[in-house]
């Protein structure tokens, strides 16, 4: 019974404390993160990067013994927060300009690629090494670099289009967070089919983690473009985008059911069909 009684506590009382789904889309860059006159992208995908790791518990390679190695929601919104703000920062490297400005950004996505499950010990050679808690403080202190180098006026990021044009690293970042949030709402309806044998529990949670990922960070985007979203007439689809994914972030059941995977999926497409929208435009 003592035993029986230690795992209940261990798996779930402190397995439940110390993790949990907790978005908070109030959440905005620090003063460090974001200094005058540096990108509110970056800074914001280094905001989810400290949420996530160092305000909480970091659980996706928790391993077994650890309260939260059976679990199963929170890895996976988490991995899925990295994996959107990996996507975005990747899109941002690879069409930033002049490449000088890129550098930090090439190093912030090379280490958000490194799996969330990875632990700092492994069934690798070496058997030792860094684990994805500590690749991922390096893509935040990258990031925050690259807006050190904006601010101090060391790189001048080439000219933006005329007019009502987002610039392509922007465009290409809005593109990496539609693709995101597309790939969620499939992987949704698929479940919802019975063509994947996916956890209906598990994938809403993942969803949320893509979701809250792509409304903090397209948030930063219009920041970064807002005199271009103003002359563009397609204002009202960043706010159309923007609210259907606060909404996906939102949905919260206690016990879920096919019909939240369709309310969420609903305005995961919702969110994607008006960043396609835009991303017609350019803007």
């Amino acid at each position: 019974m003592a035993a029986a009684l230690f795992l209940l506590l261990w798996y779930g009382l402190i397995g439940t404390l110390r993790g949990g789904v907790h978005p908070d889309l109030t959440l905005r860059p620090s003063a460090a993160q974001l200094p005058a006159g540096g990108s509110v992208t970056a800074a914001m995908a280094a905001r989810l990067i400290e949420h996530e790791v160092d305000e909480g518990a970091f659980t996706p390679n928790d391993p077994f013994f650890f309260p939260t190695g059976f679990a199963r929601r929170t890895p996976a919104y988490q991995t899925r927060i990295v994996q959107t703000v990996h996507a975005a920062v990747d899109a941002l490297a690879r069409e930033t300009r002049p490449p000088n400005l890129a550098a930090d950004l090439k190093v912030a996505a090379a280490e958000l690629a490194i799996p969330a499950d990875q632990w700092w010990l492994r069934a690798a050679w070496p058997p030792i090494g860094a684990s994805a808690e500590r690749h991922y403080r390096r893509a935040a202190a990258a990031l925050v670099a690259h807006n050190r180098l904006l601010a101090e006026g060391r790189a001048v990021p080439s000219s933006s289009p005329p007019g009502a044009r987002m610039d392509a690293a922007s465009a290409a970042a809005l593109a990496s967070l539609a693709t995101a949030i597309e790939a969620q709402a499939a992987q949704g309806d698929r479940i919802l089919r019975g063509t994947d044998a996916g956890n209906p529990s598990v994938q809403l949670a993942a969803a949320r983690g893509t979701a809250f990922a792509a409304a903090l960070l397209m948030r930063g985007l219009r920041d970064d473009n807002a005199a271009a979203i103003r002359l563009s007439g397609r204002a009202a689809r960043w706010g159309e985008a923007l609210d259907a994914l606060d909404a996906a972030t939102n949905v919260s059941p206690i016990v879920t059911r096919n019909g939240d995977l369709v309310t969420i999926g609903y305005s995961l497409l919702i969110a994607a069909n008006a960043m396609r929208d835009i991303l017609d435009g350019s803007a």
